[in-house]
């Protein structure tokens, strides 16, 4: 392949959600999701209809499968500017790897602004990665992105998570008001996301590594939110399907869904 038809950019700019819904749908759309992490989903209290609404999919490892997707992206969509794929010094086309699925992200509109991987095995006490191709040729980051669902101007209570997963289960199980957030720096955009609504109670729900410093990490969430006069919570789940149980629902005042 001719060089000079190569665009390499050092730092390429994030494509607009259209852009990036339409390929990370059509990507998405290449995948399956493998028994292992259906069932994985599924013991964590995922229904089936869920799992394939939510497009879960488990991220190709083997190399020539990747190269192969990627390239068939290429001939359909300008790949820069969309994070987790670049080029290889052969200027074909590939994507950011790891043993574990895809989670999309999406937003108040329905269309996917980022994919998220869940690891099979945590690293340094992390389960969850952005898909992202910083530093690479053609490469694009990303951004600490947060979503946001069932909410409204006459929404006055809201679920606040750090976990993509439980995120989910809550929207599709509960389906009460959540926003999920993958850092503990984006206080101030969900500060963007609840200013001009009427919400009062913010429940954080959170589930916990055994090493984490819990206190360090409500602190960081909570800080720019108690001054406002927010009623705060916050409760830690061990296993997902604790959302499930009374105390949780009664403590937040939610029902399930019948």
């Amino acid at each position: 392949m001719d060089r000079s038809s190569i665009e390499i950019s050092p730092i390429n700019e994030i494509a607009d959600i259209d852009t990036r819904d339409a390929v990370y749908r059509s990507f998405l759309d290449m995948l399956k999701l493998e028994p292992q992490h259906r069932q994985y989903l599924k013991r964590n209290g995922f229904l089936d209809s869920t799992i394939d609404n939510q497009l879960y999919r488990t991220i190709p490892t083997k190399y020539i499968k990747r190269r192969l997707i990627a390239n068939a992206l290429k001939r359909k969509f300008n790949l820069s500017g969309i994070p987790g794929f670049y080029q290889e010094e052969d200027w074909g086309w590939t994507f950011t790897n790891i043993k574990g699925f895809f989670i999309p992200l999406f937003d108040e509109n329905n269309k996917i602004q980022a994919l998220s991987m869940h690891l099979d095995k945590p690293f340094n006490e992390t389960s969850d990665i952005w898909f992202s191709s910083s530093g690479k040729i053609n490469g694009t980051g990303t951004k600490n992105w947060i979503s946001k669902s069932n909410i409204n101007e006459n929404t006055d209570t809201i679920v606040l998570t750090d976990n993509l997963i439980l995120s989910n289960l809550i929207k599709d199980i509960l389906n009460v008001p959540v926003i999920a957030f993958s850092s503990i720096t984006n206080s101030y955009q969900i500060l963007k996301v609840i200013d001009n609504t009427n919400i009062q109670n913010i429940i954080f729900t959170i589930r916990p590594t055994e090493n984490q410093n819990l206190d360090y990490i409500i602190h960081r969430v909570f800080r720019d939110l108690i001054p406002l006069g927010y009623n705060l919570e916050t409760k830690c789940v061990r296993n997902y399907k604790d959302i499930l149980k009374d105390d949780f629902l009664d403590l937040y005042k939610l029902k399930r869904i019948v």
